[in-house]
């Protein structure tokens, strides 16, 4: 969009300072006015280069920028970069359409005529460390230069972000003019990026311009979560940050093979997780944090892992065969791979748990120990009430209902009575007990 300039007094300026590149040695600083024409640029060009005006083309986001386009209509803000190259042979065979790589170039409608923001993409950026309206931008896969046309524009997402999905035609010396594939990246509007840096772009965040109403609080905000759902269910991000943390706090985000430890609409639809995990950035630094090592966790736990149990540790490793002798690789701390305590010849897990917590060598008075009966009293009960998981041994206690569990560690489901993975035989023979 454009950002109005102002001087030391304040009032705004209606001139914008542009940067044209025709080669990476060769940048020409351009002062123009907001009502400018693409035409008027070249003639400033023109002067300083001494290349005739029709023999300059100028290029922004993969299309070549008609002369009668304004830069307010364009929406080309303050210190933008445009690219440029000397076009002295016949009209290009490559057909431009009418769309734009981005969005943000020939975008003609009211609101932008008027200066009003019209996103359609958003950003989370490392720099602003926050959610900000993004921009599209385009450049050649093979020398990173901006000097591409594009063979046809982006219809969706998977055109920006899957490889190989548009060609285009490199105005760059460097590419001899060859057809080549295009990237596609996104910058952040927020502040002047420097030259290589981007923005994660979040594909699910988007501009509400339906006015739909959040699924939690039913208030209507811009902009909000679009899911993946059939139904595209949508979510304000306040509620969405709450909708986290609670999920996150109980640890039942969801392991996907392809996707990774990710939340699904809160609707409960089917093939509903969220597509990318730059998204959970917008819960802040400590609680994406927490959200990075669970979904490490997790992932060590679901692929039949384990994670050190040593005070101050917690490292998460592969072993190769099952095991009741463990090693850490990260602290060399030795525990047992079924109860994951200190490592014991005993083969009865449940009662070295019993012995490991009664066994720690303080200095204690005679009332503090009488004191301290109590508990181990309760972990004598939990010993007697509560059975391991078959899968990752958590101590689970069955207070009611049938017999089919599920671990709350690591969700495997088991039976009460075999202590095995629940089955048809299970729920035919001893469902209730």
């Amino acid at each position: 969009m454009f950002t109005a300039v102002r001087n030391r007094s304040g009032l705004q300026m209606s001139t914008i300072l542009l940067t044209v590149k025709f080669t990476s040695s060769c940048s020409c600083p351009v002062e123009v006015d907001i009502e400018s024409s693409i035409l008027d640029v070249k003639s400033i060009l023109s002067k300083q280069l001494q290349i005739p005006a029709k023999e300059i083309q100028i290029i922004l986001a993969g299309k070549i920028l008609e002369d009668n386009s304004t830069i307010k209509d364009l929406c080309i803000g303050n210190c933008s970069v445009l690219h440029a190259f000397k076009q002295n042979q016949p009209e290009l065979d490559i057909q431009v359409g009418e769309g734009v790589a981005g969005g943000d170039t020939g975008a003609t409608d009211n609101r932008i005529r008027k200066g009003e923001p019209d996103y359609q993409y958003f950003v989370f950026c490392k720099e602003c460390q926050c959610l900000r309206p993004g921009k599209l931008r385009v450049r050649c896969l093979s020398c990173k230069s901006g000097h591409i046309i594009l063979s046809r524009d982006p219809d969706n997402f998977d055109d920006v972000l899957k490889s190989r999905r548009i060609q285009g035609e490199c105005k760059s010396e460097q590419c001899n003019r060859q057809q080549r594939e295009a990237n596609f990246y996104f910058k952040c509007t927020g502040h002047q990026s420097e030259e290589g840096e981007t923005a994660a772009v979040l594909k699910h965040v988007r501009p509400n311009r339906k006015h739909r109403a959040c699924v939690v609080c039913s208030e209507i905000g811009s902009p909000v979560m679009v899911f993946p759902c059939e139904r595209h269910h949508i979510i304000c991000l306040d509620c969405f940050k709450s909708y986290c943390i609670v999920r996150l706090n109980d640890r039942s985000f969801t392991e996907d093979e392809n996707i990774g430890y990710s939340l699904p609409c809160p609707v409960g639809c089917p093939d509903s997780l969220l597509e990318d995990a730059h998204h959970f950035s917008l819960l802040g630094i400590d609680q994406y944090e927490r959200y990075k090592s669970f979904a490490t966790e997790e992932y060590v736990l679901q692929n039949g892992g384990v994670l050190c149990p040593a005070v101050g540790c917690g490292s998460g490793f592969i072993l190769s065969e099952a095991l009741r002798k463990v090693t850490c690789p990260t602290c060399q701390y030795t525990f047992c791979g079924e109860c994951k305590t200190q490592y014991h010849e005993d083969p009865d897990c449940r009662t070295m748990v019993l012995q490991e917590a009664s066994s720690q060598n303080y200095n204690v008075s005679e009332e503090q120990e009488r004191r301290a009966r109590w508990d181990l009293e309760s972990l004598e009960t939990i010993g007697r009430i509560s059975k391991p998981c078959p899968n990752c041994k958590t101590q689970t206690e069955k207070a009611g209902g049938c017999m089919h569990m599920s671990c709350s560690r690591c969700y495997f489901e088991w039976c009460w009575m075999c202590e095995k993975e629940w089955t048809r035989d299970c729920q035919g023979n001893h469902w209730f007990g």
